[in-house]
């Protein structure tokens, strides 16, 4: 594992990387909601997940404050990943079970106000959402992050799209107002932890164009009884470098 004293310097070389490289030459960027990611305080990333290439792709919107994502253990044995993941600092979690291990080091991350980048569906799916898993309301209430729902699409032809056409293709993020679940007092609310997962998917569907989400397609079901919307922060301060995505017709942030 790398020394955590060299991650800043080394995600720093990371994200110069992914600008001049990737998206240089494979990736055409488009953002929106650039100013809902808060320059303080821990905060839960929480987003679809389509193609392995999303996290790196996510990883390199901070200039100002670093991400730190979960990645699945099998990461940390294939080669060239391997490299990525143990030198920005991932955290490994193994799939299919209670990691409590993966789960601490989130914790932790997230109680030293930090950024953690949670897919609550647990795996990647090609085809649409597919019903959040509850452990993402769980980290997000026992340490009362700020959650900010992110949507990711058009990575799902990477690497052949790119292979086939030698043209850069388009991907777009959109990140959507930060909310916080609502808690009373110090016991977490854990019957409600079905309903809290399912308002905060909503939340990312509504930022997704229609095909892509899934079994949150219907967007009338939504409900936000365990939101607090009312939250306030700081947007960070350094601009993200690339153009604007302007609001697609049918989504919502």
């Amino acid at each position: 594992m790398a020394n955590p004293k060299l991650y800043p310097w080394r995600r720093q070389v990371m994200r110069f990387g992914i600008w001049n490289v990737l998206y240089r030459f494979w990736i055409r960027m488009h953002v929106e909601g650039w100013e809902n990611i808060p320059a303080d305080g821990p905060v839960v990333m929480m987003g679809n997940h389509i193609n392995a290439i999303d996290p790196v792709v996510m990883i390199s919107f901070y200039p100002d404050r670093d991400i730190v994502p979960l990645a699945k253990i099998e990461a940390f044995d294939q080669p060239f990943i391997r490299y990525f993941v143990r030198h920005w600092g991932a955290i490994p979690v193994n799939r299919g079970e209670a990691d409590l291990t993966a789960l601490k080091t989130a914790l932790e991350h997230l109680r030293a106000g930090q950024i953690v980048m949670l897919y609550a569906e647990g795996h990647r799916h090609k085809t649409g959402l597919q019903q959040g898993q509850e452990g993402s309301a769980y980290i997000a209430l026992k340490t009362d992050a700020t959650i900010v729902p992110v949507a990711i699409w058009g990575t799902q032809v990477f690497p052949f799209g790119w292979i086939k056409s030698v043209q850069r293709f388009h991907v777009y993020v959109r990140f959507g107002k930060p909310f916080r679940f609502k808690r009373e007092g110090d016991k977490l609310p854990r019957e409600h932890f079905r309903a809290m997962t399912d308002e905060a998917m909503y939340r990312i569907a509504g930022l997704l164009p229609p095909e892509w989400r899934g079994v949150y397609s219907d967007l009338s079901q939504a409900t936000t009884e365990h939101l607090d919307l009312d939250v306030t922060w700081q947007p960070v301060a350094q601009r993200i470098p690339g153009r604007a995505l302007d609001p697609l017709p049918g989504t919502s942030s």
